[in-house]
């Protein structure tokens, strides 16, 4: 019991010491570029462009993000940011790629969604929706 309780406790130590938004690349590890679509769902000018700019900058691990469209969804608000996984079908898990994004975004694994898109003549990887929350996003 006490080991258990040594390891949940190194585990959670570990956690919280080192954020996902600052890993660094490691030696000996090849970038893997992730092919990403952000759209602003917000109504507010610009959201999508400077998230594509902070986005540029992260780095999860070896994962570095290719932003290929940025743009504005209007008709309608999203109360939440999420993101759309586009490699896996809608019954499968999301993706480790996209999980990793959310958790360093701040956004909740529950608003990490599969969804293919068709015709994906872009090869979009990742959609991520910005909702009216995006003030934590862009912290």
């Amino acid at each position: 019991m006490t080991f258990l309780l040594l390891i949940y406790g190194f585990s959670f130590f570990r956690k919280i010491s080192q954020s996902a938004a600052t890993l660094k690349l490691t030696q000996g590890e090849e970038p893997i570029s992730v092919r990403t679509q952000i759209l602003n769902w917000s109504q507010e000018e610009g959201l999508a462009q400077r998230l594509a700019d902070k986005l540029r900058e992260v780095r999860v691990g070896n994962i570095v993000y290719d932003i290929i469209q940025v743009g504005n969804l209007e008709h309608s608000k999203a109360e939440q940011s999420f993101i759309l996984d586009r490699t896996t079908e809608e019954e499968a898990s999301p993706s480790k790629i996209a999980l990793l994004t959310a958790q360093a975004l701040g956004i909740d694994k529950e608003n990490v969604v599969c969804r293919k898109l068709k015709n994906n003549y872009q090869q979009i990887e990742l959609t991520l929706i910005v909702g009216r929350d995006h003030q934590r996003l862009l912290e």
